[in-house]
C-alpha cells in the first residue's frame, strides 16, 4: 500500500531526524542508520557505504544550519521516503543547495536510514 503525504508537519519527528543527519556527527549516524546504509553525494563517483560513511564524518565539518522545502513523504509498506530541497550553511562558505531523497526502513527498534541521495543545485 502506498500513501503519499505532502504535509511536512504530519510527521515532524521524521523530518527532525532527517535534519539531524545534516547537523550531527558519527554517533547520531551510527544510532539511526542500518549497518549497510548507502549515501550518494555529488562530489563522489559512487556511494559511501556502512562504516565508510562514519569514517568520512570523523574529520568533516558539520553544517551549522539546514532548511528544507518542497517536502514530500511517501510511505510504502515498511519504507518511508522523504524528498526535499535542502539549503545548508556552514560558517564562511556559500550556501549549499541540493535535491535530496532519503529512504528509511521501519524496524522493531524504530526507523533507520537505508539510503540517501543528494544532487547539488547550482
Amino acid at each position: 500500500m502506498t500513501t503519499a503525504v505532502n504535509d511536512p508537519f504530519a510527521h515532524t519527528s521524521l523530518w527532525a531526524v532527517e535534519e539531524n543527519f545534516w547537523l550531527e556527527g558519527p554517533a547520531f549516524y551510527r544510532a539511526h542508520m542500518v549497518e549497510d546504509a548507502e549515501m550518494w553525494f555529488p562530489d563522489r563517483p559512487g556511494p559511501l557505504k556502512g562504516d565508510h560513511i562514519l569514517d568520512a564524518l570523523k574529520n568533516a565539518p558539520r553544517w551549522e544550519a539546514v532548511v528544507f522545502d518542497h517536502q514530500k513523504m511517501e510511505v510504502v509498506d515498511d519504507r518511508i521516503t522523504l524528498r526535499y530541497h535542502a539549503t545548508a550553511r556552514c560558517d564562511g562558505q556559500d550556501d549549499y543547495t541540493a535535491h535530496c531523497t532519503t529512504t528509511y526502513l521501519r524496524e522493531p527498534g524504530g526507523l533507520k536510514l537505508i539510503e540517501h541521495h543528494q544532487r547539488a543545485v547550482s
